[in-house]
């Protein structure tokens, strides 16, 4: 029992072997290539660092292979290693343990998401048969509308002229004490009229008999007409020596900008603009 604690303090596993290696006259790339390890763990065996080795069991068969190719007796060397305090199981228990949690835990989450695409999967396939089998009234209303509108409109159109024509009214009646030539000469004055109430640039009216209103301009001036009903008879930039025509039913409002220089006459009857100016611009209305 005296003996072994200083064969022990003499020498040790990792010295062992690389005593046995120089005498055998090998490198450590030899003893490499031949047990399979590599160099820096060959390089820790012998230089008994352990904390650098993943744990006593792989040392244990890591010396019992390099004393065999080095042909010494790994028992002696085995039991010395026993003696040692080797830190590497601690560290690889403390991973080993470390990780499995992780990866347990990692498969719960592979399985909850996986679990959640499935049902999100569901959930858009079973709308996309709803919208299939009960697509939205809209598009409905979209397509069928129109069609049932025009098939009307086809029906409707064979309409004879004496439904869709308004009928003329009736001619008064002449007074019995005016000859014909005389009635035949009135119509033909009329006529004769009519084509003399809407000249160029101006807005006829639908109806005989309105008001009309004769603009001559000097100077270039914008001008806006608009009748009883609310109609705009005339709003635009009238230029230098041009001159409208404007019939319509009464009572009409009437702006005149650069009114100066411009001549009014409603129903042939010239009117002052000046009582109406504000600055450069004519309100008034026409009664």
């Amino acid at each position: 029992m005296s003996e072994a604690p200083p064969t022990a303090e003499q020498s040790s596993p990792g010295r062992a072997l690389a005593d046995a290696r120089e005498a055998l006259k090998l490198s450590v790339a030899d003893v490499s290539q031949q047990i399979k390890y590599g160099v820096k763990q060959i390089a820790a065996i012998e230089a008994d660092d352990y904390a650098k080795l993943p744990g006593t069991t792989f040392v244990r068969g890591m010396i019992r292979s390099y004393a065999r190719l080095v042909h010494i007796d790994s028992a002696p060397l085995l039991v010395d290693l026993g003696r040692r305090d080797i830190p590497a199981p601690i560290t690889v228990d403390l991973r080993t343990s470390g990780q499995e949690p992780f990866v347990e835990g990692g498969k719960k989450s592979n399985r909850i998401y996986v679990f959640l695409s499935l049902a999100a999967l569901v959930a858009v396939a079973a709308v996309a048969f709803e919208w299939w089998i009960n697509p939205l009234d809209t598009g409905e209303i979209v397509t069928i509308v129109p069609r049932s509108a025009q098939g009307d409109a086809g029906d409707v159109t064979p309409v004879p002229a004496s439904a869709s024509a308004p009928m003329p009214a009736p001619a008064a009646p002449a007074p019995a004490s005016v000859p014909a030539a005389v009635e035949a000469g009135e119509v033909r004055a009329a006529e004769s009229r009519e084509p003399e109430a809407a000249p160029v640039g101006a807005v006829k009216g639908s109806v005989s008999g309105r008001n009309r209103i004769e603009l001559e301009f000097d100077q270039q001036s914008w001008v806006q007409i608009k009748q009883a009903t609310g109609k705009i008879l005339l709003s635009q930039l009238n230029p230098a020596g041009s001159r409208q025509l404007i019939e319509g039913m009464p009572p009409f409002d009437v702006v005149i900008g650069n009114a100066a220089k411009v001549r009014l006459k409603y129903n042939d009857a010239p009117v002052d603009l000046r009582p109406h100016f504000k600055v450069d611009v004519a309100r008034l209305t026409l009664e």
